[in-house]
């Protein structure tokens, strides 16, 4: 980097998350935040990751995409070239927004994450399945839908909304935070629930009669939609056009790809 003075800034980050192992740096794995970090270091963006001060907003499993996670960090690269220098160097993860924000922001420190889950339809009664969704909405302690590494079980769900998307039904969970793999989970006892395989008396965080076991969803249909840190962010024009190019290639690929495809190409579209 020169020698010009710093500042924070943030990004919006997209990417096709299923040939990563999630987003979290890992020692010997492939992961979105590795491949970033590195990018950034290579056009000389930032010079280490804990000299930058690095942050980033949401952690996805292996296998889930994203369309607006948010990165951040210290730098005195030119703003306007950021993104694009960015992904000179990424293949299937790219910055495509930019804003600049100060010092102590955290990304966090989340208002609110949109995740979208698209269960693909078979046979599920979307009357059930609507009632269930109000079963997770409010403060819960989600323990049964949790593992033992999460310390604090109590999360708020804002809202679960239920929309037809031809093939899947989406399924669009709104929450400051959420706990490893509590998504995933609670998408696998609604599927059953709503499909007759559970007893519907036994799910919800509040059910006097727990289930023995809780499965998980398939990653690749699960989405992070945005993430909302009451920033104002700037689109990068070339930016646009690398997500059209990428919205053409990832339409040749599989039915999750095409979705997240139109997602892309509806982003370019509205310019967000």
């Amino acid at each position: 980097m020169s020698g010009e003075e710093e500042i924070r800034v943030a990004l919006k980050v997209a990417y096709d998350g299923t040939n990563y192992f999630g987003f979290q740096r890992q020692p010997g794995r492939v992961t979105v935040e590795g491949a970033l970090v590195t990018a950034l270091d290579k056009v000389g963006a930032i010079s280490s990751p804990r000299e930058c001060g690095y942050r980033s907003s949401s952690r996805t499993d292996r296998g889930v995409s994203a369309l607006g996670n948010v990165i951040s960090f210290r730098t005195s690269f030119p703003l306007r070239s950021i993104c694009s220098a960015i992904n000179s160097e990424l293949d299937d993860i790219w910055a495509y927004s930019i804003a600049r924000v100060p010092d102590d922001f955290n990304p966090r420190a989340a208002r609110q994450r949109w995740y979208r889950y698209y269960l693909p339809k078979g046979g599920q009664d979307l009357t059930i399945m609507k009632d269930l969704a109000e079963r997770f909405i409010g403060i819960h302690d989600f323990s049964s839908y949790a593992t033992k590494a999460d310390r604090n079980p109590m999360r708020k769900i804002d809202s679960i909304d239920i929309s037809d998307e031809g093939l899947f039904h989406a399924l669009d969970f709104r929450a400051e935070s959420f706990l490893w793999n509590m998504i995933r989970r609670i998408v696998w006892v609604m599927n059953e629930g709503s499909t007759g395989r559970l007893d519907l008396a036994s799910i919800g965080p509040e059910a006097k009669k727990k289930l023995i076991r809780i499965g998980l969803s398939p990653p690749e249909y699960l989405l992070l939609m945005d993430v909302d840190c009451g920033v104002e962010f700037e689109l990068d024009e070339r930016a646009r056009i690398r997500i059209k190019r990428m919205a053409e290639r990832m339409m040749k690929s599989h039915s999750m790809n095409l979705i997240f495809s139109e997602h892309v190409r509806d982003l370019s579209l509205r310019g967000l």
